[in-house]
């Protein structure tokens, strides 16, 4: 079993110093470098605390912070962050590297050569067919195909690859 690494939690945000035992994360495709510095996303914070490889402490008074402490933090006024999560978790645990997009929820890399768009469909709220089209034509435009993950009111996820829609 691997140490875990010592994270840092400031101001709403989570770094690790930057140091050679941090290459194998990098190569797994988390955090973004910025300085001497790895920040971590949300996502990325509560997989890799869950999965028991980082230990998040306060930078002030190296207080350790839980998982729950973690979430009450950094979700205020948030509450969409914990379900993009629970599918950021369940792809990451189907062995895809996942990174936050812009226009998508998530772009997923990894099984094959293929790149990946996820958007989250909630369900038993309205999702718009203008919408779908709109993330149909981005996907299209990047050459990437557009996969609609779809999370029920049991937090049970269900992928749909959405190749083409006629409205």
């Amino acid at each position: 079993m691997l140490e875990a690494l010592e994270a840092y939690y400031e101001e709403k945000r989570i770094y690790l110093p930057r140091a050679g035992h941090l290459i194998e994360l990098r190569e797994r495709g988390f955090g973004h470098l910025k300085g001497d510095k790895i920040f971590l996303s949300p996502y990325e914070t509560f997989y890799l605390l869950e999965k028991g490889r980082i230990r998040v402490v306060t930078q002030r008074r190296r207080e350790g912070l839980s998982l729950r402490d973690l979430v009450k933090k950094l979700l205020v006024g948030k509450p969409e962050v914990w379900i993009k999560y629970l599918v950021y978790r369940d792809l990451r645990d189907r062995g895809y590297i996942v990174r936050e997009a812009s226009d998508v929820d998530f772009e997923v890399h990894g099984k094959g050569p293929l790149r990946r768009l996820v958007s989250i469909i909630f369900e038993g709220r309205e999702a718009s067919l203008e919408k779908l089209n709109q993330l149909l034509r981005y996907a299209t435009r990047e050459r990437k195909e557009l996969v609609l993950a779809v999370i029920d009111r049991r937090t049970d996820i269900v992928y749909y690859t959405l190749g083409s829609l006629n409205i």
